[in-house]
């Protein structure tokens, strides 16, 4: 008995490793984890400095650093990336829109999603601007594409009851589309007029 607790005791301590204490924070290991989480993910400035405080905490905690110098660090490594166009905010909220409106989001949905990301108004206005005039994004283009995708309207095969429709109808409204915008698109009878609208250059 005696034998098989010390072999557990031995077994648990190898398995007991010491932590290592955390880096100290400096410019370039901020540069370093900066440039490794833009290498994996496509961020905009106010994500970025989340994640890279956050990824300082240990080190601020177990180095009592005040974390308003850690933060100036942070900005400033920040800044030198925007200036080599590393991280470029205008860029990202473009290309978010224009993900979304591929996907048949509205725009007050777009807009929602880049606010969220930590965009004023003016930029996911920008952003929308682009969307249009680059895209050739409209509402009408949007809700039809997501009639087609969802297979809502005409894209049932056994027609649209006005239980079905209302349903239907609700689903366009909550995602952010015009109510009778929404209804004169389901209630059109052939899937090729959804199909003009999507494909139209407007």
């Amino acid at each position: 008995m005696t034998d098989e607790l010390d072999d557990d005791f031995q077994h648990n301590k190898k398995k007991v490793k010491k932590e290592k204490p955390p880096k100290e924070i400096s410019p370039a290991l901020i540069r370093q984890q900066a440039l490794r989480y833009l290498d994996r993910f496509a961020a905009t400035t106010m994500k970025l400095r989340r994640h890279l405080m956050n990824k300082s905490s240990k080190a601020i905690e177990f180095y009592q650093t005040d974390p308003e110098a850690v933060l100036e660090i942070i900005d400033a490594e920040i800044s030198k990336l925007v200036d080599a166009g590393i991280l470029n905010d205008t860029e990202y909220a473009a290309s978010k829109a224009r993900s979304m409106g591929r996907q048949g989001k509205s725009s007050l949905q777009i807009s929602v999603k880049l606010q969220s990301l930590g965009f004023e108004d003016n930029e996911a206005d920008r952003a929308l601007d682009q969307l249009r005039e680059e895209e050739g994004y409209t509402e009408r283009k949007a809700a039809a594409k997501y009639i087609k995708k969802r297979r809502f309207g005409p894209y049932k095969l056994d027609g649209v009851t006005k239980e079905r429709l209302q349903k239907e109808l609700q689903t366009l409204v909550r995602n952010g589309f015009d109510y009778s915008l929404s209804k004169s698109l389901l209630m059109m009878e052939r899937c090729e007029e959804i199909e003009d609208i999507i494909f139209a250059s407007e």
